[in-house]
């Protein structure tokens, strides 16, 4: 079985503005354990060649992907390039592509059905054919838990629950992913997802984490407007601007 997860963001993503970047998410991945990684940036694909190779040579598969919006709903797409992306701009033009790649992709509804304008909710119904997995989301209590109404709709399209961080911080990692039964290359890893062959890890916050997540997105929000409209630059990591003053 491999530890997986497929929902994960650093410094390097356009919107974010966070403390680690993807090389940083490698060493922490793995020192947890995992053998698959997704890098879902927001509206960008990072799978530069020293990423690739840096995580290769820690035992790490990394898978790229993107966090995009089509329709204005969030859509991860694993398995693609920047360049694959640009003419993709709603979930028609993303179930044209998805018919003309085949299974060199997956494509999973990140929290569908959380009280944001972002999330696909009745969409996922209209494009079931689009999704090949209905993300678990690490978001929840024992008394809210919106991933209940996912596991519905997932169970009445055919599309199994995969557990993913959407990770913002590192300390995030260690109680919510999923394990594949599956081979370390890209296309067994996404003939698992489609078929369903995951074990789901995860657990619900508690009420202390709980405040300290609402905490972190209240003093994280104005850093993200900031990016968004050019106040706050998009670095590129660290490593990488060490490597080049070397």
């Amino acid at each position: 079985m491999l530890k997986c997860d497929f929902h994960m963001h650093s410094n390097e993503d356009p919107f974010d503005v966070l403390e680690h970047d993807a090389f940083e998410l490698v060493d922490h991945g793995v020192r947890l354990g995992y053998q698959v990684l997704a890098l879902t940036l927001h509206g960008r694909v990072y799978f530069p060649s020293e990423l690739q190779d840096y995580a290769r040579e820690k035992g790490i598969l990394m898978i790229p992907g993107i966090e995009c919006y089509l329709d204005r709903k969030e859509v991860l797409i694993l398995g693609v390039m920047q360049a694959d992306v640009k003419g993709i701009r709603t979930l028609q033009d993303l179930r044209a592509f998805k018919k003309e790649r085949g299974p060199e992709m997956a494509v999973i509804a990140p929290h569908p059905f959380y009280s944001l304008n972002q999330c696909l909710g009745r969409k996922l119904r209209e494009f079931a054919d689009v999704f090949d997995a209905v993300e678990l989301c690490h978001f929840y209590t024992r008394w809210w838990n919106p991933n209940e109404k996912a596991a519905k709709v997932a169970r009445e399209i055919g599309k199994p629950m995969i557990a993913c961080s959407d990770s913002h911080e590192l300390k995030w990692l260690k109680h919510h992913y999923c394990r594949l039964q599956a081979k370390p290359n890209p296309k067994d890893v996404f003939d698992a997802i489609r078929a369903g062959r995951v074990e789901n890890v995860t657990r619900p916050l508690t009420e202390s984490e709980l405040a300290r997540k609402m905490f972190w997105l209240a003093c994280h929000e104005p850093k993200r407007i900031g990016r968004k409209w050019g106040l706050l630059s998009s670095p590129e990591s660290r490593r990488s601007v060490k490597s080049k003053k070397a």
